[in-house]
């Protein structure tokens, strides 16, 4: 998960949202990472996801459904909104996660 939070975070840093919007592999490396950040946090045990409570979980699983089967219907705003706020904040809840597994 780590992995594809920095790698989003890394390549759009600094862009303002409409050139990210007009960079058509950009914005499909966006989407890919955001489904296997998803598909992680799916499979991460309940008993871990319980570890940290203010991360919207079930919504981090639904959006990598929704970009998988309603792709069609993605909004620019949640694209925005992912990577402005929840990337960002979700990311230091991982690396809570990780130091608990490793100590």
């Amino acid at each position: 998960m780590l992995e594809n939070i920095d790698g989003i975070l890394s390549n759009t840093e600094g862009l303002a949202f409409e050139t990210i919007l007009g960079d058509f592999m950009l914005v499909r490396a966006v989407e890919r990472s955001i489904q296997i950040i998803s598909e992680a946090a799916k499979e991460l045990p309940p008993e871990l996801r319980s570890q940290e409570p203010d991360v919207p979980w079930q919504r981090i699983i639904g959006i990598g459904n929704f970009l998988r089967h309603e792709y069609y219907r993605i909004n620019q705003n949640d694209i925005r909104s992912i990577l402005a706020v929840h990337l960002p904040a979700l990311r230091p809840a991982i690396i809570r996660l990780m130091a608990r597994l490793d100590g």
